[in-house]
């Protein structure tokens, strides 16, 4: 029969490990885990910190986005506004021409019919004198 009963030995290397395991666990393992704690919430605040930035840019740039549908949305009507305001003033004075070349027609019109009056009493005078004229003139012959 065997007895398994450890010697010292045995007993002093497991003391050791106990001891080891505690002072590597203390003053290597323990710092090195708070450091690698520490990095990995450094790192989350650092991608928090980017995807709030990534938020707010995204917002920054629907706002923009918006206010320039916006603008152009203003620029369209304004642009509308000015086209139609043109079309009206053009039609205006398109119709002022018109009443413009209507009346110096009208006068032109009146000026000739007053010429062709005096003209004709001019003929009518020049022809009762050239009648009178060669009714003398056969008369006398």
């Amino acid at each position: 029969m065997v007895t398994v009963f450890p010697d010292a030995t045995t007993l002093i290397t497991v003391f050791y490990l106990i001891i080891l395991y505690i002072c590597l666990s203390r003053l290597f393992f323990g710092p090195i885990l708070h450091i690698l704690e520490k990095r990995h919430e450094l790192i989350e605040g650092r991608l928090e910190d980017a995807r709030k930035r990534v938020e707010l840019v995204e917002a920054r740039t629907a706002e923009y986005e918006q206010a320039l549908r916006a603008a152009r949305s203003e620029a369209y009507r304004r642009q509308e506004t000015e086209r139609e305001t043109a079309l009206a003033r053009k039609a205006e004075l398109v119709a002022q021409a018109k009443k413009q070349a209507d009346k110096t027609t009208e006068q032109g019109k009146a000026g000739l019919s007053v010429q062709r009056e005096t003209i004709l009493k001019k003929l009518e005078t020049e022809i009762d004198t050239l009648a009178n004229r060669l009714t003398t003139s056969i008369l006398r012959d």
